[in-house]
């Protein structure tokens, strides 16, 4: 078996640290992004970034091995009774009523489940946020214009 990258040894196909180091980065990055692009909005525009919590009743474990993937769906059912997780049916009516009810908060907060909370210290910096910004729009061949 190829080994994907991380730090840990595979363990019956699993690699933990290359798949939580991409999913933080890239939930970081969407968090940057919310920011910059609610400073951007015109006003009456809010933008928001929703995290549901732990759905295990989606395909979070596609990638893992079969050993993981098994397992994972025996435990699926009991890890939707814990606090931080919670089925997908109810998690995407929370991300309805954030899209379509009353304004939940600031434009740019950062929305866990039902409810404004502050996102980490990290989410923060409005230099990466702005530099995260300009990156994305020359990818996408559009002007980064400044606010």
């Amino acid at each position: 078996m190829a080994r994907r990258t991380g730090d840990l040894p595979p363990l019956y196909g699993i690699v933990a640290n290359a798949g939580v180091q991409l999913t933080s980065t890239s939930k970081l990055a969407v968090v940057h992004l919310v920011h910059e692009l609610a400073r951007r909005l015109p006003q009456g525009v809010d933008a928001y970034a929703f995290n549901p919590g732990l759905v295990p009743d989606t395909d979070l474990v596609r990638d893992a091995g079969p050993a993981l993937r098994r397992a994972f769906g025996l435990l699926a059912p009991a890890l939707s009774l814990l606090p931080l997780a919670q089925r997908a049916r109810p998690a995407g009516a929370q991300l309805a009523a954030v899209a379509l009810g009353p304004r939940p908060g600031a434009s740019g907060d950062y929305i866990d489940r039902d409810r404004v909370a502050r996102s980490s210290p990290e989410s923060f910096d409005r230099a990466r946020e702005e530099a995260l910004w300009r990156d994305c729009a020359e990818l996408a061949g559009l002007p980064a214009v400044t606010p």
